[in-house]
């Protein structure tokens, strides 16, 4: 497969492009990362549905009105889409079949609140791609797995290597299972290819070879992460 083929399907989004998505947040306030099921491109932030305080007051008055319940809170989180990208072997000439547990596409963002860049991988079904047009809620949902600064610092920087990314959480939080259970990634790159792997403990194993133009588009994506990304970041916190 030659990376330099025009007959993509589809290009990818402008670095503008938001999406809207679910985070997982615990209550004490200790960032963790954010859940792949919400990763539906549909606005500028992303939700955390966390219920706030709801039901009838306990020190209402004697009369008959009730306090109306509220509706729950959302806690909002921004991300920005960089890549959309179809694995190669869809085409090229002739096609090829993914092998088992390889990835059909990949969605490379940068979470601005978290601070680091997000891979989820995601598998077409029949409805995914009509004409030049791909529907992501159409996707099937695998994995997602997260790289922050200091790994896409190393990746971007090193000809080869082999590496696992290394999470970053504030504390650790007694009984907080989430915490034992996030997704292990694993970068492996050389000259060629960079292979980016995710082993989640709720979802399966699943991998994508970045090759050709993909690769170059990998390492913009990780270089964006602590450069651009770094002022986002910033940004975000003086808004706080």
């Amino acid at each position: 497969m030659n990376g330099e083929n025009s007959s993509v399907p589809f290009g990818t989004p402008p670095v503008g492009f938001m999406q809207t998505g679910n985070q997982a947040f615990e209550t004490t306030g200790v960032i963790s990362n954010e859940s792949f099921d919400a990763a539906v491109s549909t606005g500028v932030t992303t939700s955390n549905e966390y219920p706030g305080a709801s039901g009838v007051d306990p020190f209402a008055s004697s009369t008959s009105e009730f306090i109306q319940p509220t509706a729950p809170t959302k806690q909002k989180y921004a991300i920005v889409d960089l890549f959309w990208l179809i694995n190669p072997k869809f085409y090229a000439n002739p096609k090829q079949q993914p092998a088992q547990n390889e990835a059909h596409f990949v969605i490379l963002s940068f979470n601005i609140d978290f601070g680091n860049m997000r891979v989820a991988f995601l598998n077409l079904t029949n409805n995914s791609i009509q004409g030049n047009v791909v529907y992501l809620e159409n996707l099937k949902r695998l994995v997602s797995g997260t790289i922050y600064p200091a790994t896409a610092f190393n990746i971007f920087n090193s000809a080869r290597l082999t590496t696992t990314c290394l999470e970053q959480l504030f504390r650790q939080i007694p009984g907080a299972t989430w915490q034992q259970e996030r997704p292990v990634c694993i970068v492996e790159k050389d000259e060629a290819k960079i292979r980016f792997m995710i082993k989640d403990p709720k979802n399966g194993n699943y991998f994508y070879d970045f090759i050709g133009w993909q690769r170059e588009a990998f390492l913009y994506a990780c270089n964006f992460a602590f450069t651009k990304g770094f002022e986002l970041l910033a940004q975000q916190r003086l808004k706080e």
